[in-house]
C-alpha cells in the first residue's frame, strides 16, 4: 500500500523542485524561498544584527541561487549552499564596514564556528516549527498562535468565541500534530 507523504513521495517532489529549478521555472524558485528565506533571513540577522542588512543579504543569496540553478544534484546542497553564501555575504559586509577591526574580540567570538553552528540549528528548528503550525487546520493554528504569546486559555477563549474545552482540544491537536510533523525520520516522538 502506497501512503500519502511517503518519503518516496519526498523524494519525487525533491526530484521534480530541483529539475523544474534546473529549467529555470520560476515557481520552483519561489518554493524554495517560501520553504528557506525566514530561517536564512533569522541566521544572517543574527550575524549582522541589522534586520535590513539580513532582508538584503537573503535576497542576493536567492539571486545567486538561480544563477547557479543548474548545479544542485539534491536539496541538501541547496540548503548548504544558501547557507554558505548567506555566511560568506554576511561576514563580507561585516568586514567592509570595519567593524571587526572596531569590535574585534566581541565579533571574533559571535562568527566562531561553534557560535554559527548553534544559531544555525537553532533558526533551521525555529524556520522548521513555523512552517509546521502553518500546516495546521486554520482554526488550531489560530488557538495555538495565541497560545504562544502567552495569554491564558480563557482568553483565547472570549477573544475567538469559543468555548474554553475546544480551546484546550485545539491546543492538544496542535502539540500532536507538531510533535508528529518535527519527529526526526525514523525517531520516536518526545514526550
Amino acid at each position: 500500500m502506497h501512503e500519502k507523504g511517503t518519503h518516496r513521495d519526498f523524494q519525487e517532489e525533491t526530484s521534480h523542485l530541483l529539475d523544474s529549478l534546473a529549467q529555470g521555472k520560476e515557481e520552483a524558485i519561489s518554493s524554495l524561498f517560501d520553504a528557506y528565506a525566514k530561517s536564512l533571513w533569522f541566521y544572517c540577522r543574527a550575524i549582522l544584527r541589522d534586520e535590513a542588512l539580513a532582508e538584503d543579504v537573503v535576497q542576493e543569496v536567492f539571486v545567486r541561487l538561480w544563477e547557479r540553478r543548474k548545479r544542485f544534484p539534491d536539496l541538501p546542497s541547496v540548503r548548504a549552499f544558501l547557507y554558505k553564501v548567506g555566511h560568506n555575504l554576511s561576514v563580507d559586509f561585516l568586514k567592509q564596514r570595519r567593524i571587526q577591526q572596531r569590535h574585534a574580540p566581541a565579533v571574533s567570538r559571535e562568527l566562531s564556528e561553534d557560535f554559527l553552528g548553534e544559531k544555525l540549528i537553532e533558526e533551521e528548528l525555529l524556520g522548521d516549527l513555523h512552517r509546521a503550525i502553518e500546516r495546521l487546520p486554520a482554526e488550531c493554528a489560530r488557538v495555538f498562535k495565541l497560545s504562544l504569546t502567552g495569554i491564558s486559555n480563557q482568553e483565547i477563549a472570549d477573544q475567538l468565541s469559543l468555548s474554553i474545552h475546544t480551546v484546550k482540544t485545539q491546543k492538544q491537536r496542535a502539540l500532536v500534530a507538531l510533535r508528529e510533523r518535527l519527529r526526526p525520520p525514523g525517531g520516536k516522538t518526545p514526550r
